[in-house]
């Protein structure tokens, strides 16, 4: 069906844009509150359009561009995904209101929040994957004002790790889009066609379509950026980093995965088997993912860090769910049932999360685990709200979180008994083991942040949060638990979504009120919760967490090392190289008297043999001598790498104490005008970087346009 809908609740947010100027005279809340206000104005009319998305099915539109046209359609799936935006949106622009007061750069914020939300909800109203690139750049390089917002040199490494990445990862989306572009496909919810000779283009174009949105989505191996990025952001961009923009990379893989390179009845053998194969790679890709995010979650004393690491762990769930429900074809309602209950719920209690120890630290200026504690008796209302928060992300029952990890859980389960694969059942107890960690690490940051006694001074300043910052948190809370409760609210709009894969709808609302009054649901997540805890309690009694992790579990340090290492090992010294080349010479030599030997004896065949062997055998054997010393001395370089950046982490660390002591001096002694000049500083520095962003971002749409002219 026609229907300007999808192009409509695009513009919203848009619109207010020019407004941001003329309320600014009226003071820095009147911006929060138009934010709010064109937020809440896009989520109502996301939500007006429900009921033409549940009577057709799909609204479509297509609308003059530059360069041609650009595509957008709303179904279940988009709706889904836009609903929950623009609540957690309008939620967390309510909390940045009082969170943001005074900090200098509000107008800047709140036009970031946005261009944001126009860019998240263009990518889920995107009908072809030219659109859908369109936003999805849109999306990355705005959202790197938020990354760099706070200012300072941990701010722009950040904001620098992730603007690399992210262009890595529009450019692995860009060229999978224009392979299945020249491969006749491009409209999202239809399956591209195999034609013969096309196989490997076929696969290759859904592998850089996967990595390209994975870059987003922060799954494992490209997933450095997102810590860095949250924790340098401010509370209310970080919930919507980690709670919404990285569904953006979600919403890619599986638009990816369940739409243009599905399989289903009427698909080919061919077909149906790379369908296959790339959701059993996007199972395990998430297997991994979500472990290796709560084991890297588990190490962390800062809460911003261990709640992005578990935004890496939760994104790994998501992918499971992905991937099972296109491994089962037709029979995988339960899977896409979960994974988009989960993509809801995620948004919900991290978002809450993020929020909730966004006070802490607006409270106490401390996020620190180490040096928290006690905090439940002087913040109440904020505690309450995370608890809620984390009794839904570690699946208490009676909370959202509960039952799309049952429903996930299922889906696995009937995934590994399809055709009985002994990988998935490693995948189905990694799942169980990622519920366990999750429970211990959230159990964690509770116990170090709220209760026990204060490990540090943290003065008379701490306050509750302020009434808009909880009244922001506690309508998500709400809706956490009423999602609990009642999740079948959300049956029609997932029956709906459901049809965009073509599978049966009819059993979405069992697969989401099943959990509550199964047993087996329920004992599993008790055992889970049971063993969380304990895990927590003698990790918490050994000191098992005060003890930091060896550096080669830092991805993103070991690749830099590696990096450094293998460009200091081609450097060889003038000695370094004589002596190779000395080497070689001898090698030559030693051949040229073997083979002379060999003719002036008889031309017995076995003897020309034995010497070929021989020669052949001493070229290599020097061969590896020569690889064996470039592999040590690259190995004994990046050890020194490694080294060196614990003892800049440990400088670091020194610098923030003494600085910490030589702020509290400098109050002490009336040092406002030294704060006044650095946060001058800091924001001619950050007006000269959104400059830089914005001209980039100019160059970028124009080099759209070239290769979009040429594609065409």
């Amino acid at each position: 069906m026609t229907h300007a809908g999808p192009v409509l609740v695009l513009l919203v947010p848009l619109a207010a844009v020019p407004l941001l100027w003329v309320v600014d005279r009226m003071g820095r809340k009147a911006m929060g509150a138009l934010v709010t206000v064109a937020a809440a104005a896009s989520f109502a009319g996301v939500a007006s359009l429900l009921p033409a998305v549940l009577a057709h099915g799909r609204l479509t539109i297509r609308v003059p561009a530059v360069l041609g046209e650009l595509g957008f359609a709303l179904d279940g799936v988009g709706l889904t995904f836009a609903l929950v935006t623009t609540f957690v949106w309008s939620c967390a622009s309510l909390y940045a209101i009082d969170y943001l007061d005074h900090d200098g750069k509000e107008r800047r914020y709140h036009l970031t929040s946005l261009l944001t939300l126009a860019a998240m909800l263009g990518i889920v109203v995107a009908g072809d994957l030219i659109t859908l690139y369109v936003f999805f750049e849109w999306l990355g390089l705005a959202a790197y004002l938020f990354v760099v917002h706070v200012g300072g040199k941990a701010a722009e490494r950040a904001g620098l790790k992730y603007l690399v990445l992210t262009l890595l990862g529009g450019f692995a989306v860009l060229t999978g889009a224009l392979i299945v572009q020249a491969l006749g496909g491009g409209e999202l919810g239809v399956a591209l066609a195999l034609e013969p000779g096309s196989e490997t283009m076929r696969l290759l174009a859904a592998a850089l379509l996967v990595l390209g949105f994975g870059v987003k989505a922060g799954v494992l191996g490209l997933h450095i950026w997102l810590p860095d990025a949250h924790t340098a952001a401010p509370a209310p961009a970080s919930a919507l980093l980690s709670g919404l923009m990285i569904k953006a990379g979600a919403y890619g893989i599986l638009r990816t995965v369940g739409g243009l390179f599905a399989g289903g009845p009427d698909a080919s053998p061919a077909v149906g088997l790379q369908a296959e194969t790339v959701a059993l790679a996007v199972l395990g890709l998430g297997s991994v993912t979500m472990l290796a995010g709560v084991v890297m979650a588990l190490w962390q004393v800062e809460a911003k860090r261990l709640l992005a690491y578990s935004s890496v762990s939760q994104m790994g769930f998501i992918l499971v769910g992905i991937g099972s429900a296109a491994y089962l074809g037709e029979s995988g309602g339960i899977g896409w049932t979960g994974t988009l209950m989960h993509v809801v719920n995620h948004a919900l209690f991290k978002g809450l999360l993020f929020l909730g120890l966004g006070a802490v630290i607006h409270a106490t200026g401390v996020g620190d685990m180490r040096r928290l504690g006690g905090l439940w008796r002087r913040m109440p209302w904020t505690f309450a709200l995370v608890l809620v928060a984390v009794g839904g992300i570690i699946g208490v029952p009676g909370l959202n979180g509960f039952v799309s990890k049952s429903v996930l859980h299922h889906a696995l389960e009937y995934a590994e008994g399809y055709r009985h694969l002994a990988a998935l059942a490693w995948a189905e107890r990694v799942f169980t083991l990622t519920t366990i960690g999750t429970t211990a690490a959230l159990v964690k940051l509770v116990t170090m942040t709220f209760f026990g006694s204060p490990r540090a001074e943290l003065g008379g300043h701490v306050h509750e949060a302020s009434w808009r910052m909880r009244a922001a948190m506690a309508a998500m809370a709400a809706a956490v638990v009423t999602l609990g409760l009642r999740p079948q609210l959300l049956a029609p709009l997932l029956a709906s979504a459901l049809g965009a894969f073509g599978t049966p709808a009819g059993g979405v609302e069992g697969y989401l009120t099943s959990p509550i009054g199964h047993a087996g649901d329920l004992r599993a997540a008790a055992t889970a919760l049971s063993l969380g805890i304990a895990v927590a309690w003698a990790a918490g009694r050994w000191h098992v967490f005060d003890r930091q992790p060896p550096m080669w579990l830092s991805l993103d340090r070991l690749i830099a090392a590696a990096i450094a290492a293998g460009s200091a090992a081609v450097r060889w010294s003038a000695a370094e190289r004589e002596a190779l080349e000395a080497s070689a010479r001898r090698l030559l030599e030693h051949e040229r008297e073997v083979l002379m030997a060999a003719t002036t004896r008889p031309p017995v065949a076995t003897r020309r043999l034995w010497v070929r062997l021989r020669v052949r055998t001493l070229a290599l054997a020097e061969r590896l001598s020569v690889h064996w010393r470039v592999a040590e001395r690259v190995t004994r370089e990046i050890g020194r790498r490694l080294d060196e950046s614990r003892r800049l982490d440990e400088s670091q660390q020194l610098q923030v104490r003494v600085a910490r002591d030589l702020g509290d001096v400098a109050k002490s002694a009336g040092g406002e005008e030294l704060a006044l000049m650095a946060r001058r500083r800091i924001q001619r520095d950050s007006r000269d970087l959104s400059l830089n962003v914005g001209v980039l971002f100019v160059v970028w749409l124009l080099f759209l346009g070239a290769l979009w002219v040429a594609a065409g």
